[in-house]
């Protein structure tokens, strides 16, 4: 799934290039007049193909990038500077953007992907930013990615 998925990314930026596009995608946060809702150096005028997940809501949250799956969290820490750097990304991630275009990145509360039962999960549909849901807000333990066609 990886593959395709950075071929489809590939495809997605070299036709854009082509087309002799400037700016690809936008924050939905930034037109909206919120905080920022990823660090400046991923704030790019192109996807990058990765979620970015916030130990707080604060504009000085750390983060972490992920462009794959995640079967657990589990020793996983916030690695960019600000609150929460050091701190394990399971049980604490309060927010995400992600910055896929294609895919829609699905937070889970249980570990390897599993939403059985009655477990909850998030999904951050492709350039949304925005707090996880009760659900698994604070109580995250992996991540997975869905074509979102």
């Amino acid at each position: 799934m990886t593959t395709a998925r950075r071929m489809a990314g590939s495809i997605a930026v070299a036709a854009a290039l082509i087309a002799g596009s400037t700016v690809l995608a936008t924050a939905p946060a930034a037109a909206k007049g919120e905080a920022p809702a990823a660090p400046a150096q991923a704030q790019l005028a192109s996807w990058d193909s990765n979620v970015y997940l916030y130990y707080s809501a604060s504009s000085n949250s750390s983060w972490s990038k992920y462009g794959t799956g995640v079967n657990d969290f589990a020793g996983h820490t916030f690695a960019a500077a600000g609150e929460g750097h050091g701190q394990y990304v399971k049980n604490n991630v309060y927010r995400a953007w992600n910055n896929d275009q294609n895919f829609k990145a699905r937070i889970f509360y249980n570990e390897n992907q599993n939403a059985s039962g009655n477990a909850p999960y998030d999904d951050i549909w492709p350039g949304e930013s925005r707090a996880l849901n009760s659900g698994v807000q604070n109580n995250n333990a992996s991540l997975g990615w869905y074509y979102a066609g």
